[in-house]
């Protein structure tokens, strides 16, 4: 019986020695193809995050306005999509005409929604902009709705978004009337006839 009984565990093992040859073997072309499907796909890296913050104005510095002997271009961006707000924000861009240096407000301060600080501050900024065009100088103001990713970007040194970036990518706000926008538009037209600036 013991014969029988090695026999028989023999001729066992020697089976299990196929099968583990078999799985090993079939297990080694899975990885190897596995590791081909691996190489065929691209690697896709992450897009770089700007991370270099433009010390920009607040609504606080609106007297820069008031030192400024230029005539002005004033862009108010405003953003596309609500982003970090219950308002889509804007961020004022004031150009000097001659010597083309820009005084660019931070995103967050600003509004043309609301019955807060954000709307207060732009009511103030075009305040000082009635002055400045009073003193006898030209002021152009253009309301633009642009995209709020690049919107944020530009806010940025290492965002690559330049202010030519923003004003080719944007629409005029008197043509682009979704909701909010015709809402913004109309309270944009109260603000310009109080301070006179139609």
């Amino acid at each position: 019986m013991n014969i029988l009984n090695l026999n028989f565990n023999g001729i066992k093992d020697t089976l299990n020695s196929f099968n583990v040859f078999n799985i090993s073997f079939n297990k080694q072309q899975e990885t190897s193809k596995i590791s081909e499907k691996i190489k065929e796909k691209p690697i896709l890296l992450k897009e770089k995050v700007p991370t270099d913050y433009k010390t920009t104005l607040g609504g606080w510095n609106l007297d820069v306005i008031d030192k400024i002997e230029d005539d002005l271009i004033v862009y108010l961006f405003i953003q596309k999509e609500i982003k970090s707000s219950a308002w889509n924000l804007v961020a004022p861009i004031v150009l000097e005409k001659s010597t083309g240096k820009i005084n660019q407000y931070g995103l967050g301060y600003f509004a043309l929604q609301g019955m807060g600080g954000g709307l207060s501050n732009t009511s103030s900024m075009l305040f000082r902009l009635k002055n400045h065009k009073n003193k006898g100088f030209k002021v152009s103001i253009l309301p633009k709705i642009v995209n709020s990713e690049l919107l944020s970007n530009y806010e940025y040194v290492d965002g690559g978004v330049k202010l030519s970036d923003l004003i080719e990518n944007s629409l005029d706000l008197i043509n682009y009337r979704k909701k909010p926008f015709d809402w913004i538009y109309k309270q944009y037209i109260e603000l310009l006839q109080e301070h006179d600036l139609e």
